[in-house]
């Protein structure tokens, strides 16, 4: 049951070596219950190569979606009111979600309370929301944006798991996923991908229909190809011949363990 528990520590001993390791050429300790925290709906299907290759693997994946009504241009903003552009966006996961294969009823819409810009707020009661969740299903591995982000979400769902996972009484390695806002990060894992993997991504990222569109009125260019182009950008610095990879920080938390936790498992 100790190494069942202690499956995380894998990573905090790779993560010492200093370089670059690739997801796909590790021997993990068995299957590990895998949670993305997305303060924005799309948030998951942005490393969603990494994702389904963990869940094709036989690892148990949830996903737990904050729900907002952001991301839309001004004139959509006052055309809709926010509880249509939320549920907008939420039809949107589903549908990607099903696409990905992830079994609904490890997809959980997180109804938690927005600032006023409708992105998600760094308060108690949000923390108490997603804590319930990480009890419920006690992850292994932890996936969300990372700290170092100039979108205000990203950087209070850091702070939100970070608190979560210092207190928790078992090990959880947090991997923060570079993002186009992304200012700086070390990358310690990634994963790489070819071009058929490229296209089913392209595909997933296209169900966020409304961000699809945003960008390309905005940029010229849709989601899809926002995400890629950093894909691409993150390959070329990393020691892989694929044309795209996703790159990830790690936060290791040992656990804390209580004493009569450790007498349960007769380790005192």
């Amino acid at each position: 049951m100790w190494l069942v528990m202690n499956k995380a520590v894998i990573f905090k001993t790779l993560a010492a070596q200093e370089k670059e390791h690739n997801l796909r050429l590790l021997a993990l300790p068995g299957a590990m219950t895998i949670l993305v925290l997305a303060p924005h709906p799309d948030d998951f299907d942005a490393i969603g190569v990494t994702l389904r290759f963990f869940h094709e693997e036989g690892h148990t994946v949830y996903a737990a979606v904050c729900v907002t009504g952001s991301g839309f241009e001004e004139e959509l903003k006052t055309a809709l009111t926010v509880s249509e552009r939320e549920n907008i966006r939420i039809e949107e996961q589903k549908k990607s979600i099903a696409f990905f294969g992830l079994q609904k009823e490890r997809l959980e819409f997180l109804y938690v309370r927005n600032e006023k810009d409708e992105q998600l707020a760094a308060d108690a009661e949000n923390r108490e929301t997603v804590r319930r969740f990480f009890y419920e299903t006690r992850p292994d591995i932890v996936f969300l944006p990372h700290e170092n982000d100039s979108n205000r979400a990203h950087r209070a769902m850091y702070q939100i798991a970070e608190s979560i996972a210092a207190e928790a009484n078992w090990p959880i390695a947090l991997f923060l996923h570079k993002d186009p806002k992304t200012l700086h990060m070390r990358t310690d894992f990634f994963l790489a991908f070819d071009e058929a993997e490229a296209s089913w991504k392209r595909e997933l990222l296209r169900f966020h229909d409304s961000q699809q569109k945003r960008n390309i009125r905005t940029r010229g260019y849709g989601l899809d190809e926002r995400i890629l182009q950093l894909n691409r950008q993150i390959a070329k610095k990393l020691p892989t011949h694929l044309p795209y990879a996703a790159a990830f920080e790690l936060r290791y938390f040992s656990g804390v363990e209580s004493s009569s936790d450790c007498l349960a498992r007769s380790l005192c």
